[in-house]
């Protein structure tokens, strides 16, 4: 069992409740997850079993994807539903026009500032601890990169507050209910999440997803079908070099000059179609960055 499972997280659930219940089911304790989904959130999460569990760092580094439900008129202290209203504003002004405009308008890269509930820390402190006392804090602000956003739905009226859909696809680290505030703070209002879906992660799409009930060991994508961010070397006929990588030992670039793509930093090496290791390269030198006993 070393691949990944493709699972439809139901709401009110921890990624950490999945991730029991996945070991249970599969009898394993070598089970983790590539990213957290609050329990108000749904969609597709990616867990890695046995082997894959050395995967996260690369998988992670794949575009996330995203159908949101942006709500103007209201913030509140999470910036998603599930927290406290902390002001509201008329939305009478703002137009389906002008919503589009600025949806657009975070097409790329954009300056977000860290939400205060959430596990980031500062000088030892998550942040969310600063918010439960009452604490004053410097958030971070990072560069994150939004690599599509549209509108996907009507923009509806109800209770004077203006709501509507988005989808997005975006980078590691992105976090979409400060997507939705600061949506609010271009168009001049107040704004929350009020919900999220996330549809795709690390290469995968929720279509491909099972609900907890339905997995089985039979789910899980093998760890050789999915590795393909980079150049992919089979050495099932390159006898000294299959001994080298299967021991982890270092390569010279010389060495595998007429099997890898020039300038490629990292390479898969397969032995008759079965990973063996990634190898990344370092002052010509192609060595260890993860490696399979499968």
């Amino acid at each position: 069992m070393n691949g990944v499972l493709l699972i439809n997280k139901p709401k009110g659930m921890t990624s950490h409740d999945v991730i029991y219940k996945v070991r249970r089911r599969l009898g394993t304790k070598r089970v983790g997850h590539t990213g957290t989904l609050d329990p108000d959130v749904t969609g597709l999460l990616v867990v890695v079993v046995g082997q894959a569990t050395k995967l996260t760092e690369i998988l992670q580094q794949r575009e996330k994807g995203y159908e949101a439900r942006v709500t103007l008129g209201v913030s509140t202290e999470t910036e998603d539903a599930s927290g406290t209203v902390t002001s509201t504003s008329t939305v009478d002004h703002v137009t389906v026009e002008a919503i589009d405009q600025v949806v657009q308008s975070f097409d790329g890269p954009y300056e977000q500032m860290v939400p205060l509930y959430s596990s980031v820390k500062v000088n030892g402190w998550k942040l969310y601890e600063y918010a439960r006392n009452n604490l004053p804090v410097e958030r971070p602000i990072k560069t994150v990169h939004i690599h599509s956003i549209e509108r996907t739905s009507k923009v509806e009226l109800n209770d004077e507050q203006l709501s509507f859909n988005i989808d997005v696809r975006c980078s590691k680290g992105t976090y979409i209910r400060t997507l939705a505030v600061d949506i609010g703070k271009k168009l001049g209002v107040d704004a929350h999440l009020s919900s999220l879906v996330r549809t795709m992660s690390c290469g995968f799409h929720i279509d491909d997803a099972v609900t907890l009930e339905e997995m089985s060991a039979d789910d899980i994508i093998p760890i050789g079908t999915f590795l393909t961010d980079d150049p992919i070397v089979d050495l099932a006929e390159h006898e000294a070099l299959l001994f080298k990588v299967r021991n982890g030992q270092k390569v010279s670039l010389q060495e595998v000059r007429d099997l890898v793509p020039h300038g490629a930093s990292r390479v898969l090496f397969k032995n008759q179609g079965v990973p063996i290791g990634i190898y990344q390269l370092q002052d010509e030198t192609y060595r260890t960055f993860k490696m399979f006993n499968l």
